[in-house]
Parts: structure tokens; C-alpha cells; sequence
């Protein structure tokens, strides 16, 4: 399982409010042994308009790991412009569910294209995205959004728990637990949010997520990326 740093960024600047810059968190994070970054552009998310995406792919094509993006994208359009400027992999917002026929596109994107459901009490809620789409996809079932991706193709899934985000109240468990009911292992799962300890860790490698993403935990230093690594192989 591939532990991966999670870099919110608005208006150029990080979100957390510790003062680094950007550049110089993403590369201290890659010193500190990350293996792949996380970047959620959430004047996107928030907006539908961003002017982070040079700085971002900027750090994206020299950072020497591999770079998601994630923060309302809900176009493939906007995927392939992002995977063009240097990014390794587009996460798209749970508003694509509102297309089936926009899922197989993103399909077509292999292992560079990862699907967000953002559940909250087992049903889609997204956080950004075309207001149509949103509109459409806001209350499906999480389980039926998974198997809508399996039946598009879709390569991977990243599930989290909209209730735990941001509050270090655990990760979504029970979710990972249902949706590789559905998708078993003809899906990648990955897993971000709520994420608090080593335990925590453990817990989703034991059940074969295929990466976490981790904000608030390692920026508060509850651990480092190293030991997190080294959980995830217990």
C-alpha cells in the first residue's frame, strides 16, 4: 500500500495555514520518503475556476515521484489537460456519476483515471463539479456507484467518508468493507480521510487498499511517512 501526502491548496497556497509554500512542503515531503503527492485543488473544487494548475503540474513535473490531482474535476477534458501538464494520475469528483456514459470515458484514462465516491451515510455527495452532474449524482447509493464503475471499466476508486475528513476520526472502514463486496478485486481501491495512527494503517493495508492518502495526521507529525511505510508492510 502506497502512502501518499495530501497537499490542499487555495489561492497558491496551502491550506493548513502553517505558512511553507507549497514547493517547499512537496519537496520536504519527498525527502521525508513520500513515493507519490496528493494535490486537491480546492479553489476548483469550490469554484469550478482555478489559477493553481501551473504552479501545481509546475511541481508536478519535478517533484521526481508521481502527482495526483484532485478537486472537482469532472470533465475528461480537464483530466487529460492536467496529465499533459505532468501529473501522473486525475482524481474525478462522485458528480461523474451523474453520466454513465462519462464513466466509460474515464475508463478509457486506464490507471491514470481514479473515480472519488464521497459518501456521506452510504450515499454520494459530492464536493465539486459540474452543477448538473452534481445535481444528478448527489443521494446515489455508494454501492451503486461502485458497481456502476465496475460495469464502465473504471480502473480504480477512492473512497472516503465525508463525516470523518478533516477530524482524524478514523478511515472508512466499513465503506472499503462494502465496496470491495461489490467490486472485489477487479477494482483498485484507495482510501483517504480520518486517518489518525499506525493502526489506522494497518487496518486498510490488511484489507488490500491500494494506497491512503494522509493530510492532517502527518502535518501534525502524529507520524512519520516512514513509519506509516513500514505499517503498511506489518
Amino acid at each position: 500500500m502506497v502512502i501518499v501526502p495530501s497537499l490542499d491548496v487555495r489561492a497558491a497556497r496551502l491550506s493548513d495555514g502553517l505558512g511553507q509554500t507549497v514547493v517547499a512542503r512537496a519537496r520536504d515531503l519527498v525527502v521525508e520518503g513520500a513515493e507519490e503527492l496528493h494535490f486537491v485543488d480546492l479553489d476548483r473544487a469550490e469554484t469550478g475556476e482555478s489559477t493553481n494548475l501551473e504552479l501545481l503540474a509546475g511541481i508536478a513535473r519535478t517533484a521526481g515521484v508521481p502527482c495526483r490531482l484532485a478537486g472537482g474535476i469532472s470533465r475528461v477534458g480537464e483530466a487529460r489537460r492536467a496529465i499533459d501538464r505532468g501529473f501522473a494520475g486525475v482524481l474525478f469528483s462522485s458528480a461523474v456519476f451523474g453520466d454513465d456514459e462519462l464513466l466509460r470515458e474515464i475508463a478509457a484514462l486506464g490507471d491514470r483515471g481514479i473515480v472519488e465516491i464521497e459518501a456521506r451515510a452510504g450515499f454520494l455527495a459530492p464536493r465539486g463539479g459540474d452543477p448538473g452532474l452534481v445535481a444528478v449524482a448527489t443521494g446515489r447509493g455508494a454501492l451503486a456507484a461502485a458497481r456502476a464503475a465496475l460495469l464502465a471499466g473504471v480502473r480504480g476508486l477512492y473512497l472516503i467518508d465525508l463525516t470523518a475528513e478533516g477530524r482524524l476520526a478514523g478511515p472508512p472502514l466499513a465503506l472499503v468493507d462494502a465496496v470491495r463486496g461489490v467490486v472485489r478485486d477487479r477494482v483498485a481501491l484507495h482510501a483517504g480521510g480520518g486517518v489518525r495512527d499506525l493502526d489506522d494503517i494497518r487496518a486498510l493495508a490488511s484489507r488490500g487498499v491500494s494506497s491512503v492518502v494522509i493530510g492532517r495526521a502527518l502535518a501534525e507529525k502524529r507520524f512519520t511517512i516512514r513509519a506509516a511505510q513500514q505499517a503498511s508492510k506489518a
